[in-house]
């Protein structure tokens, strides 16, 4: 056998065939999942749970509370602090907690709320950094033109129903033990940030010490 020949058979040489072909296995088809409608499901029955702490905050007549001249006071973010700083609905991508970690919490419904007004020029411009993420500018500076005296005693009467709300699963799974940082608050340092603020609303001026500041 020449050189050539012996070239032509190597390359020319072809594995056989398999006696039977690899089995193929067929996925199996499954029921698509409708996320949606489990999601509103799943959202309808805590709706109907939050239902309930609302009847018996402002009694059964829907109507009724609907139509009132009031009723924005009623529906407002139940659980900001007062002061310059607030929210109206904000984003859920939880980028202020991140931004002013002593400032800024989440509610039940994932959205952020100023749990605590900034007290140095740190967590002010933390703040501000909380309040450049949020995509749908919802932060806003002017509560000092919105909150009065007597407005700030009524929200201090419902601090016992803050913290139930608080304690609730919806906001513990929110905020994790962070949670804990306005409950803490609420019961330490917040009356007497609260009393000098009433101050500054009823006279034009933070008090530097030594003023008696007004009850609550």
């Amino acid at each position: 056998m020449n050189f050539r020949d012996f070239l032509k058979r190597i390359f020319s040489h072809q594995a056989p065939p398999p006696a039977t072909l690899p089995e193929i296995p067929v996925r199996r088809l499954m029921p698509a999942v409708n996320h949606g409608e489990l999601y509103i499901t799943s959202h309808l029955v805590d709706i109907e749970i939050e239902a309930v702490d609302f009847i018996q905050r402002f009694g059964p007549d829907f109507n009724a509370f609907l139509y009132q001249p009031d009723v924005a006071n009623l529906i407002r973010q139940q659980v900001l602090s007062p002061g310059p700083f607030y929210t109206g609905n904000s984003d859920t991508c939880d980028t202020g907690p991140y931004e002013a970690p002593n400032n800024v919490l989440r509610d039940s419904h994932a959205m952020e709320f100023v749990f605590r007004q900034p007290q140095n020029f740190i967590e002010f411009l933390c703040t501000l950094d909380a309040t450049a993420v949020e995509v749908l500018d919802s932060y806003s500076c002017d509560g000092n033109e919105h909150w009065t005296y007597l407005a700030c005693q009524e929200w201090w009467r419902g601090q016992a129903e803050i913290i139930r709300r608080l304690s609730t699963p919806a906001f513990q799974e929110t905020n994790g033990p962070r949670t804990q940082l306005y409950i803490d608050y609420l019961n330490g340092a917040a009356e007497t940030d609260l009393r000098k603020y009433c101050y500054f609303l009823e006279n034009g001026h933070y008090p530097i010490g030594g003023e008696t500041l007004p009850p609550l």
